[in-house]
């Protein structure tokens, strides 16, 4: 047990600001922190300072947005007062409450959490079954549209009775109907983890009062990127005690596209009267040149909370900035400013690469390729999103939710036992017309003689595998998933070239299952699955992986290294397009002050160097294009830059571009074949396909250039990759 800090051992090392708000009493609390500032020091110590000055650790929780900060958040407070807090993201919470509470709304405990790529496929078959263009109604836009609304808590009834035109009406109706499918499933997407909590606490205030009265203090962290459903949650919890407290910065909100409302954090003292206002200026990570750049850019934004940034460390050296005549000189340059940087002493490790869109990351790649550089190419697609791991995760979900049709669907013929699209779509009709799910169809197989005998006995026997795990449901976690491997010879029947890497990633999810064992032995079967579903959206970037990073801005928030790369600073890419047609079409400049915070963000990630460069051609919108610099470069004071000289000169020519871009793209090209068959011969988003040199994969991304199309395909055992396709043709050129 680690040693109890005293209060003079929690308070040490703190500025002024910092303390008081450690020590602020009771009522609600607004931090404010700048980049840098200390903000999680002070998030950290506020809890180890509650407890040691008596509120019970089970009367505490904290609520942050990753896992991984959760993780790190609680381990920091044990270190400094031996005792263990609830410390959860919003969802996790929300569903460990749901577990409990949900059958007060007439919905039975045992759900299923999707993730974001099993509500594609039922939005897919939605408008497959309703024989839509799924150009024009494309499931992963019907997706976002649903998001939209729900971050909103507007109901498919709300949507329908305010739609606008056919386009409307049927979004709305596909909203609906997917409603319905999750319901029918037992399974809940990750939006529905907060709507049906708040629905819990408005219909049964009795439930709301019992967690008020269970928590003394509720801290929020990231505050300025709660969504509404999110924002209500923490003020009913607060309830009558109102011990809130809240630490956030406005100059990092960043994701209003995923629902996240400034108002929550610049609305706070109205939202909860009588709240104490911090404000933390200290910056204890970037040199003084890096955050005057900053401070001078961000200080252009309206709705913002005036704040100064102040550091003691040196100025440092200046800003580097690049100017080129293409994105092919960009990314040389990169590559071979990396390079120094590596041979001056610095691990790939320390150094980042971001930029606005994942697009822009084709130039860097074959830069660094060229000169051997160690590179990462960060998406949010980790480990737990790999074809092995949903496999299983998708056996054990049946066995707990035996309404989840989609996981049956994803598993009756997997590993193959001669059960084929054609009878799987005779079941499914059968299940419709009776009205059940689609595993006791498969349990009445034997007698169903429609069916051919070859099929009869493939579908019997996987419900005699199913009965044979529903029977080891007792058994730890790890030991279950180690049965089920055997049970189906999972490994073995995998092709001959794939086993040691289903090897490998089976035997790391039986030791997570270990852990979970260990860690959580009253957790069970259905407390790890939730645990493992929630934890499929972090950043899939290993820290420890010695090579430079790739990266959205997006994916950089909460990260720091010694040098920074931020490239494309142009008009249309940052600030984004989107950002600019708001703008020109009326509408008040928050589009475009977002994109300024994320260009604040990604400069206050760098502790020593910064480079920012632009280019006069990239490919914009599947298109070769002359594009301009970025206002923002106008907006950072002369005395932090100074200006790369060679970067111009060392230019191609338009010639050199198209030449460059043509390399690249050839060297990418490959042929593919469509695993997945829903997706109907055509290469689309979530559609699984195979590739002879880098084995199975998921199409996440499909752009043009030109008339040609440009795939990107997260394989299960290489990361994501970009593929070249011929304009027109149903396979690779």
């Amino acid at each position: 047990m680690p040693r109890r800090k005293r209060t003079g051992d929690i308070l040490a090392d703190l500025t002024d600001s910092q303390r008081e708000a450690v020590c602020y009493g009771e009522g609600p609390l607004l931090v404010v922190a700048g980049a840098g500032t200390g903000k999680t020091r002070v998030i950290i110590r506020r809890i180890a300072s509650l407890l040691d000055r008596g509120v019970p650790p089970d009367r505490v929780v904290a609520m942050t947005f990753t896992n991984k900060a959760a993780d790190e958040m609680r381990r920091r407070v044990e270190a400094l007062v031996g005792k263990d807090v609830y410390v959860s993201t919003f969802h996790s919470f929300c569903a460990r409450l749901l577990r409990t509470e949900i059958a007060h709304i007439g919905r039975d405990p045992s759900f299923t959490i999707c993730d974001r790529a099993d509500s594609v496929r039922i939005i897919r078959r939605i408008v497959k079954d309703r024989e839509l263009d799924p150009a024009t109604f494309a499931p992963r836009d019907i997706l976002a549209y649903v998001a939209v609304r729900k971050d909103r808590i507007r109901s498919p009834q709300d949507c329908a009775e305010q739609a606008i035109g056919i386009v409307e009406r049927t979004f709305a109706d596909v909203y609906g109907r997917y409603e319905e499918a999750l319901a029918a499933n037992n399974a809940l997407d990750f939006d529905d983890l907060l709507l049906k909590t708040l629905e819990v606490f408005r219909r049964r205030p009795e439930v709301l009062q019992e967690y008020q009265n269970a928590y003394l203090h509720v801290l929020v962290d990231e505050y300025q990127d709660t969504n509404l459903p999110q924002h209500l949650i923490a003020r009913a919890l607060q309830g009558k005690h109102r011990n809130i407290t809240a630490v956030g910065d406005p100059d990092q909100m960043i994701y209003s596209w995923r629902g996240a409302r400034l108002e929550n954090l610049m609305e706070f003292e109205e939202d909860f009267p009588g709240a104490h206002v911090v404000t933390l200026e200290r910056n204890y990570r970037s040199s003084a040149n890096i955050l005057r750049a900053a401070s001078a850019c961000i200080q252009r934004n309206v709705f913002r909370r005036e704040k100064t940034l102040l550091t003691e460390r040196e100025a440092g050296e200046r800003i580097v900035a690049g100017e080129f005549a293409d994105s092919f000189a960009e990314g040389r340059w990169v590559a071979e400013k990396v390079n120094e940087l590596m041979d001056g002493g610095l691990r790939p490790a320390d150094i980042a690469v971001f930029y606005r869109t994942k697009q822009q990351s084709l130039p860097l790649e074959d830069a660094f390729a060229a000169l051997a550089l160690p590179h990462q190419v960060v998406d949010s697609i980790g480990f737990f999103e790999r074809r092995e791991i949903k496999d299983v995760r998708a056996y054990l979900q049946l066995l707990v939710n035996p309404r989840d049709n989609q996981s049956c669907l994803r598993i009756i013929n997997t590993p193959r036992r001669g059960i084929g699209a054609r009878t799987v779509a005779k079941l499914q009709a059968e299940a419709q017309r009776r009205k059940q799910c689609l595993i006791e169809v498969v349990r009445d197989g034997a007698e169903l003689d429609w069916l051919g005998p070859r099929a009869k006995n493939a579908v019997t026997s996987f419900w005699q595998l199913y009965e044979r795990l529903s029977s080891l449901k007792r058994a730890t976690v790890a030991e279950l998933i180690r049965k089920l491997l055997d049970a189906t010879d999972y490994v073995g029947r995998q092709p001959a070239e794939e086993r040691a890497d289903a090897q490998e990633i089976v035997d790391l999810f039986v030791g997570y299952a270990r852990q979970y064992d260990r860690n959580s032995p009253g957790g069970g079967l259905i407390g790890f699955l939730q645990q493992a579903v929630l934890v499929s959206d972090v950043d899939g970037w290993n820290a420890r992986a010695d090579a430079v990073p790739f990266m959205t801005l997006h994916s950089a928030k909460g990260l720091e290294f010694d040098a920074v790369f931020l490239v494309g600073l142009e008009e249309d890419i940052l600030p984004h397009r989107r950002a600019l047609e708001e703008q020109i079409q009326g509408s008040e400049d928050a589009a475009l002050e977002e994109e300024r915070r994320l260009f604040y963000v990604g400069m206050t990630r760098a502790r020593h160097r910064l480079f920012i460069t632009c280019a006069h051609k990239r490919v914009v919108r599947g298109r070769e294009e002359t594009v301009a610099p970025s206002r923002f470069l106008d907006e950072l004071p002369q005395e932090c830059l100074v200006r790369d000289e060679e970067s111009v000169a060392s230019a191609g020519s338009a010639q050199d571009f198209a030449r460059d871009m043509d390399r690249v793209l050839k060297r990418k090209r490959a042929s593919l074949r469509i695993l997945d068959d829903e997706g109907d011969g055509e290469l689309a988003c979530g559609v699984r396909v195979s590739h002879p040199g880098y084995g199975d994969g998921e199409i996440v991304e499909v752009s043009m250039l030109g008339k040609r199309r440009i795939v990107r395909i997260n394989f299960d055992a290489h990361g994501v990759m970009s593929f070249l396709l011929a304009g027109d043709d149903a396979a690779p050129a």
